[in-house]
């Protein structure tokens, strides 16, 4: 699979970004790809939901859901490809992450890239992905401690 993940820091709880994550309502603000989501009435693990982005439209589904751990798993579909999203809260700041007010936010997009091992390799190198998560963080932490 073609892996791209990264992490940044958010200066507000974690229950925040938990919040924002599993609120469909704010998935067209900072989900990649997706312009719009229908039929997802909760962020509960196997919904499933419809999406669009432009005149392209795909369906998607809950993979799982866990309030403790902070993480949450997504698959879109998209013209017979599913991409994985996968996004993993932790506490930060304090002693040894005890006591802190910030959050940690770490978010994987995985893919199986056509050409088999040759094209998830080229794929790994793929700036465009880099930044579609970058971007999303960013989306992400700027909604979050507006």
């Amino acid at each position: 699979m073609a892996t791209f993940d990264q992490h940044t820091r958010i200066d507000v709880p974690v229950d925040k970004v938990w919040t924002i994550l599993t609120n469909p309502a704010t998935w067209e603000q900072w989900f990649p790809d997706v312009d719009r989501v229908t039929d997802l009435g909760a962020v509960v693990a196997d919904a499933t939901f419809q999406w669009q982005h432009g005149s392209e439209t795909g369906s998607g589904t809950i993979v799982a859901v866990d309030h403790d751990r902070g993480l949450l798993k997504v698959v879109i579909s998209r013209g017979g490809h599913q991409v994985n999203h996968t996004f993993d809260l932790d506490r930060a700041g304090g002693l040894l992450g005890l006591g802190g007010n910030d959050t940690r936010l770490t978010y994987q997009l995985e893919y199986h890239a056509p050409g088999g091992f040759v094209g998830e390799f080229i794929s790994g190198g793929n700036p465009a992905d880099s930044l579609k998560v970058k971007h999303t963080l960013e989306k992400i932490k700027n909604l979050a401690e507006s």
